[in-house]
């Protein structure tokens, strides 16, 4: 049921649409996915429905609105979920979150590590992490990566000076089983974890994954937060990847 004050909603959904943070690839078309996933959804939990306009021509702009959003949302000591847009509009919301919970740890079920090196100044979707570790946010031991299949150049160096916890879709069982039980997490996922058949709307289709194992992972951490990002409607194929999304969120909503 969609309420209209904070007051009543057990959680919170953050619409973020954005599509400025793609910037090396020209398969773009994720802004209108919080729409598109939240059509026609019915919620069997207390949910107030939140949105952040973007900037349409300044991304730091947009994710400043996206951060002051989402720190004056904490404040009411909800769960929050978040909906892109982009992968960069998890930089700002975790960033918001983390300063709030200095214990919360971060588990990104992605098909990419997002640990590029930044260019232009801009925290594109494929450096976010990277940027939450070089600002002292993260240590390496409490952030999880998993569902990994493809780690660049620039990235495999930085994994070299770090001890990170990464995990591989052949490795999820390992993941669950070694996962503490009970810590307060941010559970980021990217549709591109999921395997191309399921998720074809999205900017790279490099998931190995089925929706039945993102959503045992799902299911297994119980975050405190989390978004789910990537979604691009106009690349799909006859709703496949929104349909599976919607089906992550309504997860997403029953276990946070």
């Amino acid at each position: 049921m969609r309420v209209k004050s904070l007051e009543d909603a057990e959680l919170i959904l953050q619409k973020l649409s954005c599509d400025m943070g793609i910037h090396r690839n020209p398969r773009k078309g994720t802004l209108n996915a919080p729409e598109e996933i939240l059509e026609d959804v019915d919620f069997d939990r207390h949910v107030l429905v939140d949105e952040v306009f973007p900037d349409e021509f300044d991304l730091e702009e947009t994710h400043g609105r996206i951060y002051e959003n989402t720190v004056e949302l904490a404040k009411y000591g909800r769960h929050i979920i978040s909906i892109g847009g982009d992968h960069s509009v998890s930089y700002p919301v975790v960033k918001a979150l983390k300063e709030e919970n200095p214990e919360m740890q971060l588990i990104w079920l992605d098909a990419h590590l997002d640990l590029k090196e930044k260019v232009e100044g801009h925290v594109s979707h494929d450096v976010v992490v990277r940027q939450l570790v070089e600002e002292g946010l993260f240590t390496p031991d409490e952030i999880y990566f998993v569902g990994i299949t493809c780690i660049d150049h620039d990235e495999q160096n930085f994994l070299d000076e770090y001890d990170f916890n990464v995990y591989s879709p052949d490795e999820l069982s390992e993941f669950i089983e070694e996962y503490p039980s009970g810590e307060a997490c941010y559970l980021s996922v990217d549709i591109d974890a999921l395997n191309e058949d399921q998720a074809p709307g999205t900017g790279y289709t490099d998931g190995r994954m089925s929706l039945e194992e993102v959503e045992k992972a799902v299911k297994k951490l119980r975050p405190s937060h989390a978004d789910l990002v990537e979604v691009a409607p106009s690349l799909d194929e006859n709703q496949k990847t929104v349909n599976n999304a919607r089906e992550i969120l309504q997860t997403l909503i029953r276990r946070v």
